[in-house]
């Protein structure tokens, strides 16, 4: 006769209460963010402030600027108004994002998960290698998937006569994460997904029904909503579509035929980061523990993963902070595998996340990233040099320096991206070059030959029109003739 079954022993209860516990992961977080606050500008982080200080009825799609992400990522560029601002405004997120992961999880699968999902969350929302703590789409729409997942789960897991109500906010939530970057569809793959698996069960059917009814409506209307304001600002529909749909296929071409060698390393750098940050293996465990056990729950977050992997690798640009986007889903997988994966191999996973974690935090803090740090430099040199309403373009792209100079610029396109896909042949930026609304300064950041790009018509434009006035940090920096202007001592960043 064979021997019965021996059931694994549930693990003590912790003596820390989970509000405590939840309490320190995210005062911990916010010490260990607040140490990085004063890095310098990231490109993204100057553009989109950039754009949205400039976001009013004009010529391009956000009024004086083009970019392809959606309207509610440039209301909150308003609204924070400097750097400072933005990056508080993203801890607040990623303080929200560990919050709704915990309760994700804990409605999901009790406290114990809420406990692992939390500490996961804020672990990997201090890692210095996705990009923590410049603020960008993924960190920000982050707080918008999290909360979704925990409203699904409660109208699924726990229905009542609130659950259309917890679904509509899921819906409005999985809207608000797509109208910050366009690719962040966790909410509404998570959702889709759990509800077809809850309906698989008869008895279930119908609150699964009326759960995507509710959760179809919160979706629609916030998308409407958010396409009717954009378009009381001069951003109509059609225009969006183009920027978010049309522009990423032209796009994905353009790289897929043009791109440099540069891209490539960033795929491997991305792909790298991924195995030693932990998201590797938590992706494995959660792929193995979800299709053995079919669990509704684990399913819906495994799909998730899986969309967000195809999105970071589908789009071309592999930069590394596209992981940040795993964070929501990630977290909640660890917190849903707490119970089911054995202890050692529990605690091996943790002594190695938070061994890689905290080493790379300290070589962050030992040998600061000097990311950002050229633009810096000759953005300041340019405010030095320059008189009240000057304007500049730089070459392609790096909007960190016209933030650091304190200036506009009269061409639409902040990155480089743009560039090669819309104005390959620099027609429009000829023409804003020898135009009545030129600008003062032009930056040749690292060569006006690149890939994708046809300077042809640019260069005698240049010629005529600029004169080469300094070396500042190895990049060229040319002067209209017509603006003579008292220069600053040239500076080196060497």
């Amino acid at each position: 006769m064979a021997a019965p079954r021996t059931r694994r022993p549930r693990a003590r209860e912790p003596r820390t209460p989970l509000p405590a516990y939840v309490a320190g992961v995210l005062v911990a977080l916010v010490v260990v963010r607040l140490l990085f606050l004063g890095e310098a500008a990231g490109r993204d982080e100057a553009g989109f402030l950039l754009v949205g200080a400039g976001w009013d009825h004009g010529s391009s799609l956000y009024g004086s600027y083009w970019v392809d992400r959606p309207p509610l990522l440039i209301w909150i560029m308003q609204l924070a108004g400097s750097l400072t601002g933005l990056r508080l405004i993203g801890l607040a997120a990623s303080v929200l994002m560990v919050l709704g992961v915990g309760r994700a999880a804990q409605v999901a699968a009790g406290d114990r998960a809420a406990r692992w999902a939390t500490g996961a969350a804020a672990l990997f929302s201090a890692a210095h290698w996705f990009g923590v703590p410049r603020t960008n789409g993924e960190m920000l729409a982050g707080a918008f998937a999290a909360w979704g997942f925990a409203l699904t789960a409660q109208a699924l897991l726990r229905p009542s006569r609130r659950s259309w109500c917890y679904a509509a906010g899921a819906g409005a939530l999985a809207a608000a994460a797509m109208l910050v970057k366009q690719t962040i569809v966790d909410g509404l793959v998570f959702a889709v997904v759990l509800a077809v698996l809850v309906g698989s069960d008869k008895r279930r059917r119908s609150t699964a029904v009326r759960v995507l009814l509710a959760g179809a409506a919160g979706f629609a209307l916030t998308i409407v909503v958010g396409l009717v304001a954009a378009q009381a600002r001069g951003t109509s529909p059609s225009e969006l579509f183009d920027a978010l749909v049309t522009f990423r296929a032209d796009a994905g071409e353009v790289i897929r035929t043009s791109a440099s060698s540069a891209t490539t390393d960033r795929l491997v750098v991305l792909v790298a980061t991924w195995a030693v940050s932990g998201l590797a293996f938590v992706a494995v465990l959660t792929t193995g523990h979800a299709l053995r056990r079919r669990e509704p729950v684990l399913l819906a977050t495994w799909a998730v993963i899986l969309v967000v992997s195809a999105a970071a690798v589908l789009g071309g640009s592999y930069w590394s902070h596209y992981l940040l986007q795993l964070v929501p889903a990630s977290a909640l997988a660890v917190g849903l595998l707490a119970e089911r994966i054995g202890p050692r191999l529990l605690r091996a996973l943790v002594v190695f996340v938070v061994a890689v974690t905290a080493g790379n935090l300290m070589w962050s803090l030992v040998s600061p990233s000097t990311d950002g740090v050229e633009a810096q430099e000759v953005g300041r040199w340019l405010k030095a040099s320059s008189i009240t309403g000057d304007t500049a373009v730089v070459a392609y792209g790096q909007p960190n320096v016209l933030a650091a100079a304190r200036m506009s610029s009269p061409y639409p396109y902040l990155w480089s991206l743009p560039v090669r896909t819309l104005d390959p042949d620099l027609a429009e930026l000829t023409a804003v070059m020898s135009g009545p609304s030129r600008p003062v300064w032009f930056v040749d950041w690292s060569g006006i030959d690149s890939w994708g790009i046809d300077p042809t018509a640019l260069r005698p434009v240049l010629a005529k029109r600029y004169r080469v006035v300094a070396e500042v940090c190895g990049r060229t920096v040319w002067l209209d003739r017509s603006h003579p202007r008292s220069l600053a001592p040239a500076r080196s960043c060497s």
